[in-house]
């Protein structure tokens, strides 16, 4: 109701700011230039002190016109009375009323049977009797409240009477909500929230039912502590789990930091036990180079997103990532310092997860040697890897490298360098090895590439140019073969395979150039595409992630490419191919169509040999007017079921809508109503199943 709110409270203060400015009409009537009037006759009557402008009656002030057929000042008594057709419009705003009657040195009065329109919101205000009772009171009788357009509009609330209390509340007696001209809801007693900045109060409570929760009631509460700072805390009572107290609490710094802190517990009634979630946010930037981030997620147990979790990505995750860093940078170097806690939801226990306690990151940037072609780099990080369960300890990787640009010819692009990786192991605990390890790798590299372009003419309606850029490269990289197992393993850098590597791409671009005789000139990108391999000249090949010796030397062909015909039409590519087992180790395929009308559709396939193969589609199709119909679906073809089903269909009107939808997933089932008012927002939520 908060929108429903405001837009109460710009009414009353249109009605406002009509009144305030009418001391001008007493002020300057009489000068010359002061107010522009303009009717049939204007006469003034001494005996009783007044002017009477008559006859199609205009009166411009403050960026203020109304109109009338009479309009009366009374100067003995400072009050000004309009009749007739009286009508009062500043921009596209507009009030209209039987008669309207201002006390000019109090700024309180009295609108008989007015109407008013607020163009932000399409807002729709009437009363049988509008009053300005105070300094920020105001007073309503017999009125309806609409953002919908027509004489009879698709819904309205009615009060007996209002009372408006502007930067507080209003308080409505006796208040119906009308479909059409038929009433539906009753509230004997309604208190609205009408201020122009935020205040605390109850806000709209959920009721649902839901496979898990079974029938539920959330009713929250928001609290307003000061400009900066708010909070939500609501009550969660659920009949087939218990009853659950959450909080959210929002925050900005004078120092320029900002953040937001979320907590849920409840008992849960099923398992025994208390379970939660708690969640931070924050950042903080102390100076332009010298930047802090929190991010904290943390569960009471292991299955709380599984049973507690309503969105993809979050019922199924199986990390929960928390961390805290500060990066300080200067002109040549930066540096990290950061604390970082993982949680594997998977595993029965923590104990044998690799926390990062601390990870400090050093490097500087590339840096020319005086005036020559010679640039040096240097990259450092310093690991402690803690846990309870295996080996653990801290390591320390040191990169210092040095590359030679050059472009012979003008033409081609080159570059080589030469580095030298170091780590150092302090390790412990475990059955792995322990005490003191190092392990020191050079590398070295070179690559060589070259750019041609060429525009070509066309005449395909609009698009007169297309320009096609063709980028050759082929690199070299080598890393000596180095027995690693005597070092501990906590990641893929201990580990790193060793290479003598020729790789080589082409990689191709189109762009169009598109005129029309209204519109100056636009580009668009057309079509990309990538193909590329590797070559092991030392006869064996490992791949980095699956550490598996493949004795075969060429890598897989890796081909992407991104097309779009038009605007409205896509299709993307990124696949790597097996040129030994004639087959796709990876395939990710996708098309996504629309019209912009609302009209769209997509299909993806995802595919990772011995990993995964699902199916994902989208649709939205908004033909059938006023209807829209939405479905999304992910179909796993490793377990020959659906991941997730969403249907969704979409009733919208110029002023309200109502969206029924039904979501299907492993162990949940839910149908769910939103009812929406324009101006008001969703003021129900059903959840069923």
């Amino acid at each position: 109701m908060n929108l429903y709110s405001s837009r109460l409270l710009l009414a009353f203060l249109l009605v406002l700011v009509f009144s305030a400015g009418s001391p001008a009409f007493e002020a300057t009537l009489p000068v010359p230039g002061g107010l522009n009037v303009k009717a049939d006759s204007i006469t003034y009557d001494k005996k009783t002190d007044s002017y009477d402008a008559v006859g199609k009656v205009r009166i411009d002030w403050s960026g203020v016109i109304m109109f009338a057929d009479q309009v009366s000042l009374r100067q003995s008594d400072n009050l000004a009375i309009a009749q007739g057709n009286v009508l009062f419009r500043k921009g596209e705003d507009t009030l209209d009323a039987d008669r309207v009657t201002l006390d000019l040195e109090t700024s309180k009065g009295e609108v008989e049977n007015g109407r008013l329109f607020v163009k932000q919101g399409n807002f729709r205000l009437s009363g049988a009797r509008m009053m300005k009772t105070g300094e920020d009171d105001y007073h309503v009788e017999k009125g309806f409240f609409t953002t919908c357009d027509g004489p009879v509009p698709s819904w309205k609330f009615g009060a007996a009477e209002l009372d408006v209390t502007r930067n507080e509340y209003a308080e409505g007696k006796h208040a119906v909500f009308y479909i059409k001209d038929v009433p539906v809801l009753y509230f004997p007693y309604i208190v609205y929230p009408v201020m122009e900045e935020r205040r605390s109060g109850f806000l709209m409570p959920r009721i649902g039912l839901s496979s898990k929760k079974g029938f539920y009631l959330e009713v929250p509460y928001y609290l307003v502590v000061d400009p900066s700072q708010d909070a939500t805390f609501y009550l969660d009572v659920q009949t087939k789990r218990g009853a659950g107290v959450g909080a959210e609490y929002r925050y900005m710094l004078r120092a320029g930091g900002f953040g937001n802190l979320n907590a849920y517990l409840i008992y849960d009634t099923n398992e025994d036990m208390l379970r939660g979630n708690f969640l931070i946010r924050h950042q903080q930037s102390f100076s332009p180079t010298l930047f802090f981030r929190a991010d904290i997620d943390t569960t009471l147990d292991r299955d709380f997103y599984r049973d507690y979790g309503e969105v993809t990505g979050e019922y199924n995750r199986q990390y929960l990532e928390s961390s805290a860093f500060v990066t300080k940078h200067w002109e040549r170097y930066s540096l990290t310092g950061e604390l970082r806690y993982t949680a594997n939801l998977y595993s029965v226990n923590n104990k044998a997860t690799l926390q990062k306690l601390p990870n400090v990151t050093f490097t500087g940037i590339k840096q020319q040697i005086w005036e020559t072609p010679f640039y040096v780099s240097f990259d450092s990080t310093f690991t402690n890897f803690v846990r309870r369960n295996g080996v653990q300890g801290p390591r320390l990787d040191l990169h210092p490298m040095l590359t030679y640009y050059t472009s012979p010819g003008g033409v081609l692009e080159g570059a080589a360098w030469v580095g030298y990786r170091q780590r150092l192991y302090d390790a412990y605990g475990g059955d792995g090895p322990s005490g003191f390890n190092d392990s020191g790798i050079p590398d070295v590299g070179a690559s060589l590439s070259s750019t041609f372009s060429r525009v070509y003419d066309t005449e395909w309606g609009n698009l007169k140019k297309v320009k096609h850029t063709i980028i050759p490269e082929v690199s070299y990289s080598f890393l000596p073969q180095q027995d690693q197992d005597d070092l501990p393993f906590f990641d893929y850098n201990d580990r790193l395979v060793a290479q003598n590597m020729i790789s080589y791409s082409l990689t191709n671009y189109l762009t169009g150039k598109y005129l029309s005789a209204d519109t100056p000139a636009s580009y668009r990108d057309l079509a990309y595409f990538r193909i590329s391999q590797g070559y092991e000249f030392g006869g064996t090949r490992r791949d980095v992630l699956t550490l598996v010796d493949d004795q075969r030397p060429f890598t897989d062909v890796r081909l992407e490419a991104r097309l779009y015909p038009t605007e409205r039409l896509s299709f993307t590519l990124d696949s790597r191919f097996n040129p030994y087992r004639f087959d796709f180790s990876v395939l990710n395929l996708s098309a996504d169509v629309s019209d912009g009308e609302g009209n769209s559709a997509g299909i993806g396939y995802r595919y990772a040999k011995d990993e995964v193969r699902y199916l994902e589609g989208k649709l939205n199709v908004s033909y059938v007017k006023p209807f829209v119909f939405h479905y999304l679906t992910r179909y796993s073809f490793d377990t020959r079921d659906f991941l997730e089903s969403y249907y969704a269909l979409e009733y919208k009107q110029q002023c309200w809508g109502v969206t029924f939808s039904y979501r299907e997933r492993p162990g949940d089932r839910s149908f769910i109503v939103n009812f929406t008012l324009s101006g008001i927002g969703a003021i129900g939520k059903f959840k069923a199943f």
